[in-house]
């Protein structure tokens, strides 16, 4: 299994069975959220590119802005153990991040695998020039990825401690919250694919949920949006 981490166990496997399948992309669309701005849902591409039998490269954007660039590498550990490392670098309309993650993969059986690692993040959202914008976000992430014939059942859990920042913030709406303390956060993503051919379409279920610090704010508003559930439909195509 390669590292790439914005598309489920399953996929990665299928584009990195032979090096001759050397490009995979996709196309996704969000249909439902809680949280979603003026019933306004993300339309996200992009690509995965193999540069090496074990190294490939993550490009992807959507129609809000956001932009990255990653690289994973995967080291055979044993028949059944691996490790992949991958680095990205974002930026959106007021900020950037960068994200690194180790994570460890294990080979249960021949339809099942486990996996468990860590993640780094450190973004920086800036509105109206505010100074102190930076969010170093500690993450714990595990899962599964489940084969069955044509079908396959990804499941990955992520928790988040981040730190304060007088510049991080919660937008809703036109309204924006400012985090003074830390927080932590956790999410569930539930992914059920099918191939067909070069084609695996997709449906993505994510559930979030955030538990504040102490929050300051530049408006009256202080509806927090703790929760999200969000849906989403994609499909990606090998070449």
């Amino acid at each position: 299994m390669k590292i790439f981490r914005l598309l489920p166990l399953s996929m990665i496997c299928a584009s990195s069975a032979a090096f001759a399948t050397s490009t995979q992309v996709y196309l996704e669309q969000n249909i439902a959220s809680n949280a979603a701005d003026e019933g306004t849902y993300t339309t996200e591409a992009g690509a995965l590119i193999d540069t090496s039998e074990n190294g490939q490269v993550y490009i992807g954007f959507d129609d809000q802005g956001w932009l990255a660039v990653g690289y994973g590498h995967n080291f055979s550990l044993s028949e059944s153990w691996e490790l992949n490392l991958y680095g990205e670098l974002g930026r959106w309309d007021t900020g950037e991040e960068m994200l690194v993650e180790a994570i460890v993969d294990f080979k249960a059986t021949e339809n099942l695998n486990l996996f468990a690692g860590y993640g780094y993040n450190r973004s920086s959202q800036t509105l109206e020039q505010l100074s102190d914008t930076a969010i170093n976000t500690n993450q714990i992430i595990a899962g599964l990825g489940l084969t069955m014939g044509d079908w396959a059942l990804d499941y990955t859990y992520t928790h988040e401690n981040r730190d304060g920042s007088n510049g991080g913030f919660t937008h809703v709406g036109g309204d924006f919250y400012f985090s003074q303390d830390s927080y932590r956060t956790n999410e569930h993503e539930v992914i059920l694919s099918t191939s067909i051919d070069q084609w695996t379409p997709y449906i993505k279920y994510t559930y979030f949920n955030t538990h504040e610090g102490e929050l300051s704010t530049t408006s009256s508003m202080s509806n927090i949006v703790e929760n999200d559930s969000i849906w989403t439909l994609g499909v990606s195509y090998n070449f």
